[in-house]
């Protein structure tokens, strides 16, 4: 009974179910609130998330739909640009072909070729240049010589006599190139015109040295040898050397006679129609030199006069002596050459006859055909005594097969300034010497006609002239395929005016030329016509300069201009034939309308295009609707 009663009291601290129940599910309660508030968050970051990635998926099926349409269209305009072309050929094989313009571009090949041709003789034909004015101006021009010394050791006259001083001569030996001779020992006195150059190129392997290879074959290096300058002389015999040093003055007045020297208070050296004025302070020039063996020559020694002449003992009774005021004009050119003769053109080095300068030289001497009979022998030497006297003889032993040799000659010459009648001075002479310098602005005029004339024969007579031929015919071009009732005469009229560009540009520089050349014509005319030279070769030079400007740049020039004349008038005539004939070939424009309706309506074969037009309108609405945002 007891243990009953124990047993029904309830334990003071066990818990009540419910309010444990109820605790239990408040606190599984929180629980699930929180873990519904981290899924809600986290199925509103992967909406987010889903709506970038389909935003950005729609920007690139945008963009790939954009590439798709654009190649679309540009597929569509390639196949309608095709269709058009061969519509166009359809077109152009019902017209007849132009005969007028076929022989327009027919004359203007033919006028491109005369042109050129003109252009190539004009620029080519002539015979004299500017160094040979240059040379006549180089005469007249010179310093005239008082006074000759000699030295034995220094060949420096400057520094030896003062810089008044220069050598009475300088021979510039050229020099030779670098090679590898692999001839072993080849005969070269077999060697002829026809045949050396072959040799040298293939047995010295020019401007290269030798490999260790060829050395191992017996070739051996040939160094190269620099420019020589030679101004030194000897008597002929293993005598002494020496180098003749000469003063050149200033202020003589070539253009006066005896009347204006004396009014001009100034000496009158020469006589007749040398006669030539020089100051008060200053002696008459030296007219003459030469080498003697008589001491006593012309009495210069008991004169004792250097205002007359003078004489030098050079050794081993050899004497050098010059002489002035004589009746000749002074001596102011001096040349050393090999042989007898210097060559009309100065500057070219003389080679005695049947002999082949050394192939390795930079620059190689040839025969003169003619000569400058003004230049007069002073004195000759052997080969050997020359190279001698300039202690170069060693280049025999450096050069394989360079040839010395004590046969041939070597001539020291000498030239007085070039004859001018008295009728011919004072102001043409100044003109002369004037146009002698602006002599190159003819030849400068002619290559830029040139030039042009190339350029007009190139884009005329070839380019234009061919497509222009071609469109005549009735060829198609895929450029002009959607405008071909415009294709002949937008060709055409870019042809015409290249055309007219160039043939203006071509004739300003024509009128250019002649207003240069015709003041040089007259100029150079008046002189041969006057006989102010009587130098043969000055006389050579006037002549032919004469018959350039005449026959060749002026008659060529003027040929050229009436040519473009004639040729500018007829693209005006075809030009307006064109306007007034309008469309393609000259056709009415009623009937090209007519003819050309083809091209707005189509052909059956082109129908299938215009559902792929549709298609591709559709796709680009789509596209834009794509780019709305949402």
């Amino acid at each position: 009974m007891a243990d009953q009663e124990k047993n029904l009291d309830p334990p003071l601290e066990q818990p009540d179910q419910e309010q444990s129940l109820l605790q239990n599910a408040q606190e599984n309660g929180q629980v699930f609130e929180i873990d519904g508030q981290q899924q809600t968050q986290k199925d509103s970051d992967a909406h987010q998330a889903g709506r970038v990635l389909n935003n950005v998926k729609h920007q690139d099926d945008h963009k790939m739909m954009r590439r798709d349409i654009i190649k679309k269209k540009k597929k569509k305009e390639k196949e309608n640009k095709l269709i058009s072309a061969r519509r166009l050929k359809r077109l152009l094989r019902k017209k007849p072909i132009d005969k007028i313009r076929l022989a327009y571009q027919a004359y203007f090949f033919i006028v491109s070729i005369t042109v050129l041709a003109l252009s190539i003789l004009s620029y080519r034909d002539q015979t004299v240049y500017q160094v040979d004015y240059q040379q006549f101006i180089d005469n007249v021009k010179s310093n005239v010589i008082d006074d000759i010394r000699f030295t034995y050791t220094n060949k420096n006259c400057k520094t030896q006599f003062g810089s008044s001083y220069q050598s009475i001569f300088e021979y510039k030996w050229p020099g030779t190139q670098i090679g590898c001779d692999c001839s072993k020992g080849f005969d070269f006195s077999s060697l002829t015109d026809y045949n050396i150059d072959a040799f040298f190129s293939e047995s010295f392997m020019l401007g290269r040295i030798c490999s260790q290879y060829l050395l191992q074959k017996n070739c051996s290096t040939v160094n190269e040898q620099q420019q020589k300058i030679f101004n030194s002389w000897n008597d002929g015999i293993f005598g002494r050397p020496f180098v003749l040093c000469a003063r050149r003055q200033i202020g003589i007045d070539l253009q006066s006679n005896q009347s204006n020297c004396q009014l001009q208070n100034k000496i009158t050296c020469g006589n007749g129609d040398n006669i030539f004025c020089v100051p008060q302070d200053m002696s008459c020039p030296i007219t003459e030199i030469g080498f003697t063996t008589n001491s006593e020559y012309q009495n210069l020694k008991q004169q004792n006069n250097s205002n007359k002449g003078d004489i030098f003992d050079l050794g081993a009774g050899f004497y050098f002596y010059y002489i002035k005021n004589t009746s000749s004009l002074p001596l102011v050119e001096f040349r050393v050459t090999e042989g007898d003769k210097v060559c009309r053109r100065n500057s070219d080095q003389n080679i005695s006859p049947n002999r082949i300068d050394y192939p390795l030289m930079l620059s190689r001497r040839q025969l003169c055909e003619n000569n400058d009979p003004l230049f007069q022998i002073i004195h000759s030497i052997d080969e050997e005594q020359f190279y001698l006297s300039n202690n170069v003889i060693y280049l025999s032993e450096k050069l394989p097969y360079f040839n010395i040799d004590a046969k041939f000659n070597w001539t020291l010459n000498a030239k007085t300034f070039i004859p001018w009648s008295p009728q011919c001075r004072g102001e043409l002479f100044d003109q002369v010497l004037q146009e002698g310098d602006t002599l190159h602005y003819v030849y400068t005029s002619l290559r830029v006609q040139l030039g042009v004339t190339i350029t007009y024969f190139i884009v005329i007579g070839l380019i234009f002239n061919i497509v222009g031929t071609m469109t005549a015919c009735n060829f198609a071009w895929s450029c002009m395929a959607t405008r071909p009732e415009s294709q002949y005469n937008y060709i055409f009229f870019i042809e015409i005016g290249f055309k007219i560009l160039l043939q203006i540009a071509e004739i300003i520089v024509i009128i250019v030329s002649f207003a240069i050349i015709d003041g040089k014509r007259k100029i150079i005319k008046q002189i041969n016509d006057d006989g102010c030279v009587s130098d043969p070769v000055s006389g050579y030079f006037f002549t032919n300069l004469e018959s350039d400007l005449t026959k060749f740049a002026w008659s060529y020039n003027l040929a050229n201009l009436v040519i473009f004349a004639v040729t500018l008038i007829l693209d005006l005539i075809i030009i307006k034939h064109s306007i007034n004939k309008g469309h393609h070939h000259g056709a009415k424009k009623l009937q090209e309308k007519e003819e050309h309706q083809e091209l707005d309506v189509g052909s059956p074969g082109e129908s299938g295009n215009s559902q792929q037009i549709k298609s591709d309108l559709k796709l680009q609405v789509k596209a834009e609707a794509l780019q709305t945002p949402f």
